[in-house]
């Protein structure tokens, strides 16, 4: 026997089959396929940052912040039937008397029910104005001038006390203590009180105290 007869032999004996053919090898004997691990996203630009040639990146500034003018509760006087009515309102401080009345002018809101009288219900155009001294004018000393129109005279003269109420106490009320009265040159004006007397002095609210009524 040759040199090749036992290790025929052996390969004989160690139970493997041989096959003539190549055969298929079942499922569960193939190794599932490597999956490669997903690569993270990359993360995109923030909103908040711009880019451009020649440019870094810069963060969107957050805006201030912005402050609220100061106000102050100003008492404004309006009409109901035969007196005065406070409404308290909101006045930017510093608060100027021109401010005060041209507040009275706009007046009151509609569902109040209250009306004013400082307009002219012909023209529309204010009836009173802070007046402002071009010369030498002789004006008795109070915390603030007023001007009324030609057309005040024309008013009935409980009108007349209505508008001349508003204003001083809507004015004492904003810090006003004395309001004196001319006529559109400067002249001073004596002005009708609610008991029918006429005042040649600058008026303060307790003038006009008997005209208030409850809200």
């Amino acid at each position: 026997m040759s040199a090749w007869a036992p290790m025929l032999l052996v390969v004989a004996g160690c139970g493997v089959p041989l096959e003539d053919s190549a055969q298929a090898l079942p499922p569960e004997v193939i190794p599932p396929p490597v999956v490669a691990p997903s690569q993270p996203p990359s993360p995109s630009p923030s909103p908040t940052s711009t880019t451009g040639p020649g440019s870094s990146p810069t963060a969107t500034a957050t805006p201030l912040p912005t402050e609220s003018p100061a106000v102050e509760l100003v008492d404004l006087y309006f009409i109901r039937e035969d007196g005065l009515v406070p409404l308290a309102s909101d006045v930017a401080v510093p608060t100027d008397a021109q401010t005060v009345l041209d507040r009275l002018a706009a007046g009151p809101p509609v569902e109040t029910g209250l009306r004013s009288v400082v307009v002219d219900p012909l023209t529309g155009t204010a009836l009173v104005s802070v007046f402002t001294p071009t010369g030498d004018t002789d004006l008795p000393t109070a915390s603030v001038t007023i001007a009324v129109a030609s057309a005040f005279s024309s008013l009935p003269p409980t009108e007349q006390v209505l508008l001349l109420g508003q204003v001083v106490l809507s004015l004492s009320s904003a810090g006003f203590a004395t309001v004196s009265v001319v006529d559109a040159a400067g002249a001073p004006l004596a002005v009708p009180l609610p008991d029918g007397r006429l005042l040649d002095r600058p008026a303060t609210a307790l003038d006009y105290a008997s005209l208030i009524r409850p809200l």
